[in-house]
């Protein structure tokens, strides 16, 4: 949701982005980037981040490209450009993004594993050449559940906390969980 109120909401299996009428539900398609109509099923838009400047962000689900790296787009001035490659190291996914008031971005990451999930969270330097990125915390499998949703912020002691949530794919053996960390600089 950005400052002024504006609700985003993409869709992985229909690779889109949409404004969200918080109230009616109603959303309305953002113009569409050539790359996304040649997302694999589920490997679509999953990870929303807006930006201190206002500026929306996206990534896929999908693996990274031949180099390592998966493209980061911007939606500025009614339009969705690439700004960025961020790499991708591993087999986790970009499933959860948010930006801290520093314009840091925060990525949410997510493999599966015969034992279950496993989760990494980075921070990446966007203003570096190339983008810096710092790993805060990759768990075990099962540590977590299919945890996807990601929210930055500060408490009112100044610390920096990540908010996550799972989902559950209303799969019996999963659950609902909110995981929460306080980043130590």
């Amino acid at each position: 949701m950005a400052r002024d109120g504006t609700a985003y909401a993409s869709f992985e299996l229909e690779h889109r982005v949409a404004r969200l009428n918080i109230q009616t539900g109603v959303t309305n398609d953002l113009p569409s980037h050539p790359d996304f109509g040649k997302l694999g099923k589920n490997t679509g838009l999953e990870a929303l981040a807006i930006h201190p400047d206002g500026r929306l962000f996206t990534l896929s689900e999908a693996a990274a490209d031949a180099t390592g790296m998966v493209p980061l787009y911007a939606f500025d001035k009614d339009r969705w450009q690439i700004t960025h490659r961020v790499p991708l190291p591993g087999p986790f996914r970009p499933v959860g993004a948010d930006f801290d008031d520093q314009g840091r971005l925060y990525l949410l990451e997510r493999t599966v594993t015969p034992l279950g999930f496993r989760t990494r969270i980075r921070r990446l330097d966007l203003n570096a050449e190339p983008i810096k990125a710092k790993v805060l915390l990759t768990s075990f499998p099962a540590a977590f559940d299919n945890l996807e949703g990601l929210s930055v912020w500060r408490d009112q002691s100044g610390a920096t906390r990540l908010t996550l949530i799972s989902d559950d794919n209303f799969f019996p053996l999963q659950t609902t969980q909110i995981v929460e960390f306080t980043v130590l600089e």
